[in-house]
């Protein structure tokens, strides 16, 4: 998954989707999250909705690469619950994305094996259940430039409808906007052939 890349995540998510085995009770739910504090508030309202339920383990995957990643057993032995959960969200090859599942202990322990294998199978099962859209990923970048090029600059933007985030024109000017994957190609050929303005592109964690 690539930061110049549109997003797979849920459109439509899923809910109560029951998985049993051996009498206990997995439930199910999945939904698209903006960020971790949405996805936390989203398992927050489960454990209270389910507050008789034995376990609420969940995952989440977060950024335009996944790589903001979180999995919580809830009490499960380690590695039976979340990571099984998280897995499935990764082979859906989804971000922005928190999928919880709900336990009622049926009375047999069904082993760590059993116990990857139904929170596995309810992950899955609750993910197939969704439908997936692709969200836009925006590329923040900017221009440098002397006044008097800013109509060859401001032009551009016009012309490719980049959202500008801020701008600073003065003597020495410079502009920050937002670029999709398809713009940004376009805007590094441009601004190639442009020497007299900067081009320059954001990394993840600021220049």
């Amino acid at each position: 998954m690539s930061s110049t890349q549109d997003l797979k995540t849920i459109d439509r998510g899923a809910i109560d989707i029951v998985y049993k085995d051996k009498g206990s009770k997995f439930i199910g739910f999945a939904k698209h999250v903006a960020n971790a504090e949405e996805a936390m508030a989203f398992f927050d309202l489960l454990r209270n909705q389910h507050h008789t339920a034995n376990h609420c383990c969940y995952a989440y995957r977060l950024g335009p690469q996944g790589q903001e990643v979180r999995a919580n057993d809830d009490g499960e032995p380690t590695h039976s619950a979340g990571t099984p959960i998280l897995g499935q969200i990764q082979s859906f090859d989804l971000t922005n994305t928190a999928v919880a599942v709900i336990r009622y202990f049926g009375g047999t322990k069904l082993g760590v094996g059993g116990l990857v294998k139904a929170y596995k199978a309810t992950a899955q099962l609750t993910l197939a259940a969704c439908s997936f859209k692709l969200e836009v990923v925006y590329q923040k970048a900017q221009l440098y430039f002397n006044y008097r090029d800013i109509g060859t600059a401001m032009h551009w933007l016009k012309q490719e409808q980049c959202l500008i985030i801020e701008q600073h024109i003065d003597q020495k000017c410079r502009v920050q906007f937002n670029l999709s994957a398809q713009q940004l190609r376009h805007a590094q050929e441009f601004w190639n052939s442009q020497p007299e303005i900067l081009f320059e592109i954001f990394k993840a964690d600021g220049y």
